[in-house]
């Protein structure tokens, strides 16, 4: 069974979007404001150039889904998560497709939410495949 990787064109164009909405919203209340620079300016200015900025790094979350299969375990990176969480296979109770994502429910903790709100219907079936095929791999319970 191969890593499943998913990059979701409309959320990236999105996240880029309101990047460069933020940086020129800064550059233009420098340009505008240009008569009065005070430091509370200067400050909001770079302030809104800044949150432009970190939409393009991963501060912002990632941009591309990533479910990567170890020995034992799963790395799971979703569009948006900041950081990379890692489910055991002696920890899944069941693995439960909904309509809108997946559920791992996990034994002694919460179970793990992943979320479809921004990817395609292709990439749905790739992910339910991919969890059907584990489950059936790992002799999970499956929902």
């Amino acid at each position: 069974m191969e890593n499943l990787i998913i990059e979701p064109k409309k959320q990236l164009l999105g996240k880029k979007g309101l990047g460069v909405f933020w940086i020129l919203f800064g550059i233009v209340l420098v340009i505008f404001g240009k008569d009065s620079l005070d430091k509370w300016r200067w400050m909001t200015s770079i302030t809104f150039c800044l949150i432009g900025v970190i939409h393009f790094t991963p501060l912002a979350g990632s941009d591309k889904s990533q479910i990567e299969i170890c020995e034992g375990c799963l790395k799971i990176t979703w569009i948006n998560w900041i950081r990379k969480i890692t489910v055991l296979d002696s920890e899944i109770e069941s693995i439960l497709l909904a309509k809108n994502g997946v559920i791992i429910k996990r034994k002694d903790k919460r179970p793990l939410k992943i979320e479809f709100y921004f990817i395609e219907k292709e990439q749905k079936a790739q992910v339910y495949k991919f969890f059907t095929e584990y489950a059936q791999q790992k002799n999970l319970v499956q929902e």
